[in-house]
């Protein structure tokens, strides 16, 4: 089927197909020349060889990729930016902020994260300008401050780990210059790191200078292996012993006496040695006495009777007994 239009002395031809299925409208004009101008009249003709083809122009609209709409709601926190609600209460969908249809763009700055009640709402309506720029400003503002803070963490974080590593190459190589002709190995740097994290730079560097100093052995050709060994293993309980001796100063006084029991007994119960101190001075022994107690005691089983005889003993005996030897006899 041919209908005829005449508009400005020129004539089109718009063919329709009859199979509905198939229906599209085109439209061919010919060269101008008069024609009779009878409305609606309808025409059979054949197209001659000269005619031009003009397809009527129709708008395609470019569909939102998949990755653009996850970053927008991402973007705008998976909330609906009209009424406020969010997924998965709602269906989400994006929406164009300038409409396609006024010639509205995909770009990521056109594009805002609605429901589909709001969206179906707004039509083709055009949102407040001012509105929408305010929110997505204040967004990328929030966006690029969060990236900033995030990136800040990161130097920091590796500032300190960097600060971390030094201070545990520098400890390492101090107690390798203690024990000469030693260093640490994997095992012993895991120990100091752990050092490190509870106690300060200062406290572990003198430690370890006590610990080699009281507890290194040698032979002809240095600390022996052992030994070694040995005051690594007292680097930590110096560092607890010290610090508790700050905290309280008669501490200090009290190992000095676990010392020279130490060194004049053949056996000794470090641990219980100490505790069985701290009790006694606590019921009222001297630090004097307890220290002249232990130079002249000569067995741990000896001093160990007269010290927990002491703190029981306290509320029998008089003002005068300040040591556990005076008030037990054990001590001439």
């Amino acid at each position: 089927i041919v209908d005829l239009l005449v508009v400005d002395n020129s004539v089109y031809y718009r063919l329709t197909p009859r199979n509905p299925y198939k229906r599209r409208t085109l439209i061919y004009q010919t060269e101008p020349r008069p024609v009779s101008r009878g409305a609606g009249e309808r025409v059979k003709d054949e197209l001659n060889a000269e005619s031009v083809v003009h397809p009527t122009s129709v708008s395609k609209r470019k569909s939102v990729t998949k990755k653009t709409r996850f970053e927008v709601f991402k973007r705008d926190s998976f909330t609906c930016q009209y009424c406020g609600r969010k997924a998965p209460d709602v269906l989400l969908v994006v929406d164009h902020i300038e409409p396609v249809a006024k010639g509205g763009t995909n770009d990521f700055l056109n594009l805002i994260t609605a429901c589909a009640e709001c969206n179906s709402g707004k039509s083709d309506r055009r949102l407040d300008d001012t509105t929408v720029l305010d929110v997505q400003r204040q967004q990328l503002e929030e966006l690029q401050q969060r990236r900033e803070q995030i990136e800040m963490i990161f130097q920091w974080r590796q500032g300190l780990l960097e600060l971390d590593n030094e201070i545990i190459a520098r400890l390492s190589a101090w107690w390798s210059k203690l024990v000469r002709g030693f260093r640490l190995n994997e095992n012993g740097v895991k120990g100091l790191k752990r050092l490190v994290k509870k106690f300060e730079v200062g406290e572990i560097t003198v430690a370890m200078q006590i610990a080699a100093d009281q507890y290194l052995e040698y032979d002809e050709n240095g600390p022996t292996q052992d030994a070694v060994e040995i005051a690594w293993e007292k680097v930590g309980g110096i560092c607890r012993n010290r610090r508790r001796q700050k905290d309280q100063p008669n501490e200090r006084r009290l190992y000095y006496v676990r010392g020279i029991l130490n060194n004049r007994l053949d056996y000794l119960d470090a641990d219980l040695a100490i505790h069985l101190l701290q009790r006694a001075h606590t019921a009222g022994a001297t630090l004097e006495s307890l220290e002249l107690h232990a130079k002249t005691v000569t067995s741990w089983t000896d001093w160990r009777r007269d010290i927990e005889s002491f703190g029981s003993a306290q509320d029998d005996v008089s003002e005068d007994c300040n040591m556990p030897g005076d008030c037990l006899g054990t001590v001439t």
